[in-house]
């Protein structure tokens, strides 16, 4: 009789244990593919808000104090 030489003898328990993580990494990676990212897919800067805009303008002398004023408080108020 062979006492304690069934399936698992030698080397076949690293056989396994090696399946199972291969297993649990392509389970993983499928899971990272699927699910959408976060952040901006890019490496660009965000895009300055309508304010900065208007901000940087004024200071470039492309508007007017009057033309900032009105235009800031539409942005801000909305009217």
């Amino acid at each position: 009789m062979m006492w304690g030489e069934g399936y698992w003898s030698g080397w076949m328990w690293l056989v396994m244990g090696a399946g199972t993580l291969t297993f649990w990494v392509v389970v993983i990676l499928v899971v990272r593919a699927l699910l959408p990212t976060r952040g901006p897919q890019s490496g660009e800067p965000p895009r300055p808000d309508a304010l900065t805009l208007l901000k940087e303008r004024l200071a470039r002398g492309e508007v007017t104090p009057e033309e900032y004023e009105q235009r800031r408080r539409l942005l801000v108020d909305g009217h």
